[in-house]
């Protein structure tokens, strides 16, 4: 006789309330077994689909620095998508679905270029309220680090830009100097005080060079080899990086002869995005410098623990992409074996 005690755990205790059927568990057992074969099989043949493919980086004899010049015309465009970031608070962003990348390189430079749509231009930061667009490129040659910007033994290398640096007005419109308080720089601008390079009057250079050890650990950069030019279009921007094949800090990406892995992001300012709230890509690309291809790891997934991209983001046909949290894909097949089990089941008793 079953007892009611259920202190042998609940399928103990389920198992004797409820007979069970040996013919149709061993029915629905096989079947949930082919439709977790099936979703597995599904999953990496979308992979496959989105992840074969390649890039070449475009040769000239002078590297372009200025979004508009001829020699992009006939660079090839990878399409990439990009997705919310959801790694790391503050979770955010998302508001641009895809970015155009091109590359060109001689002997001594590469030059990126970005390009994605962006309805407003938002390059007005004199309210506290305002953010800029922005765009970012994170670089690191040889190993693969984590997409969580590196990690301690993994430093990378973000080039960064910002539109309010060139394309901002000088002061608040109508209001002269935003700091025009009663009181010294010391107290009304303590960024620059600190030479904060976020917090400068005016910026020579249209990019600057940071590394970072993981979230929270960027850091600028002591020597400062990067340079940007953007340009608004019609419906967002272009975005032009230059730099030498060697690079001149400690944690510069050298582009000579080894791979190297990189990864792109941007801020839409007016969607508020500042800081963690980007849109991004959520895989590594690789640059191959000798044979100047840009493609996918072999390796073919992030860094363990963080996200998976399946899309548009590793792909050159601009194919739509989604981010998939691995253990979120690995409880949903789980979660489908389950139901699969449950109704076959139901329906042979």
């Amino acid at each position: 006789m079953a007892s009611d005690d259920p202190s042998g755990g609940p399928l103990a205790w389920l198992a004797g309330r409820v007979p069970l059927d040996r013919s149709a568990a061993t029915r629905a057992t096989t079947l949930a077994v082919v439709a977790v074969a099936l979703l597995l099989a599904a999953q990496a043949a979308v992979a496959a689909a989105v992840t074969g493919g390649s890039q070449p980086l475009e040769q000239v004899q002078q590297v372009p620095s200025e979004p508009t010049a001829p020699a992009w015309e006939d660079a090839p465009t990878r399409t990439v998508s990009l997705n919310r970031q959801q790694m790391a608070p503050p979770f955010g962003g998302g508001s641009v679905d895809e970015l155009d990348v091109q590359t060109v390189a001689n002997g001594s430079h590469v030059a990126v270029r970005l390009s994605w749509e962006d309805p407003t231009m938002d390059a007005n930061i004199a309210s506290p309220r305002n953010f800029s667009d922005g765009a970012a490129v994170m670089l690191k040659a040889g190993n693969q680090p984590p997409i969580t910007m590196g990690t301690a033994g993994t430093p990378v290398n973000i080039w960064y830009w910002r539109a309010s640096w060139r394309h901002g007005p000088e002061q608040a419109p109508g209001s002269g100097d935003m700091y025009a308080y009663p009181h010294n720089d010391s107290v009304t601008m303590p960024g620059r005080q600190a030479d904060n390079p976020l917090s400068r009057a005016s910026y020579e250079d249209g990019a600057q060079n940071y590394y970072a050890k993981g979230y929270g650990s960027l850091s600028y950069a002591p020597a400062q080899p990067v340079d940007a030019t953007g340009e608004r279009t019609d419906d967002g921007w272009r975005v032009t990086f230059v730099r030498n094949r060697t690079g001149a800090g400690q944690y510069d990406a050298p582009l000579t002869d080894e791979q190297v892995y990189v990864a792109f992001a941007v801020w839409n300012g007016s969607a508020d995005e500042a800081n963690g709230q980007k849109s991004l890509t959520l895989q590594y690309s690789t640059l191959d410098p000798d044979t100047g291809n840009l493609s996918v790891p072999d390796t073919g997934g992030a860094a363990s623990g963080s996200v998976l991209q399946v899309g548009g983001g590793n792909e050159t046909d601009g194919a739509d992409g989604r981010a998939l949290a691995i253990p979120g894909f690995v409880g949903g097949v789980v979660l489908a074996a389950v139901l699969v089990w449950l109704v076959t089941y139901w329906r042979a008793v």
